[in-house]
């Protein structure tokens, strides 16, 4: 490779959007987004993944903190000229659609965003099972994921309040993807979403056996980074359908 060819290969690789994922309520915060990194990085893009809460910290109950915590990092990106393509995951969808309402990101994804959900009880018993899940692995230990306080169960609560109603002024294209074996956020949830968005540039894939956890589900994680991706290239027709 030439000095030229390795000059407009830096350029290209310099322009490249960064992806800007908000995670959602789970023990496991920014560990959500693991395949997505694996995937995203050697394609040669930066993904810049927040923490939003400390579940250490029994006083960190304050909702417009977690979300504050969100915008802060995509304010500093946008700030460096940098283009943004973001991505939140259950609640980090709700807030991820308040964030696209506010500031000029290029695109957005939902992945099984919590704009309804169960109920707060049932979030919370599956987040406890995945965290005595986690902790069964050899690889894990407890110390990585420790427990949510009773108390955070009403800063989701009030997160979800604060941002739900933002997707109806959010203006850029727009993918959301839902399992239909999702047992912790209902496909309802993605369905009122998309009915709120007022444009067109819009598309909702029910992604037929995938559970709430679907970036994690082997022989389905990498047909769903490989429609996001596609999504964020553009390369997706605006028509719904089922996958």
């Amino acid at each position: 490779m030439n000095w030229l060819d390795r000059w407009f290969r830096k350029i290209e690789e310099e322009e490249k959007p960064v992806l800007y994922c908000v995670h959602g309520f789970g023990v496991r915060r920014t560990v959500e987004f693991d395949r997505l990194v694996e995937y995203f990085n050697p394609l040669g893009y930066t993904v810049v993944t927040p923490e939003l809460f400390d579940q250490t910290d029994e006083t960190d109950l304050d909702a417009s903190r977690w979300i504050k915590r969100a915008e802060d990092g995509l304010v500093e990106l946008l700030n460096q000229k940098k283009t943004v393509w973001l991505l939140g995951y259950s609640m980090g969808g709700v807030i991820a659609s308040k964030l696209a309402s506010l500031y000029p990101v290029e695109r957005l994804v939902l992945l099984a965003p919590a704009f309804d959900y169960l109920s707060v009880k049932v979030v919370m018993d599956k987040v406890e099972d995945v965290a005595r899940a986690i902790i069964r692995q050899p690889e894990k230990t407890k110390s990585e994921f420790p427990p949510f306080p009773e108390s955070f169960s009403n800063v989701f609560r009030e997160v979800v309040s604060l941002c739900k109603d933002s997707i109806a002024q959010v203006y850029c294209p727009v993918l959301i993807l839902h399992g239909s074996s999702d047992q912790t956020i209902p496909v309802r949830s993605s369905e009122w979403a998309y009915s709120k968005i007022s444009h067109q540039d819009r598309l909702l894939l029910i992604i037929e056996g995938a559970p709430h956890r679907m970036l994690d589900e082997e022989g389905l994680n990498q047909d769903i980074l490989k429609i996001i991706h596609d999504f964020y290239k553009k390369e997706i027709i605006k028509e719904s359908t089922r996958r």
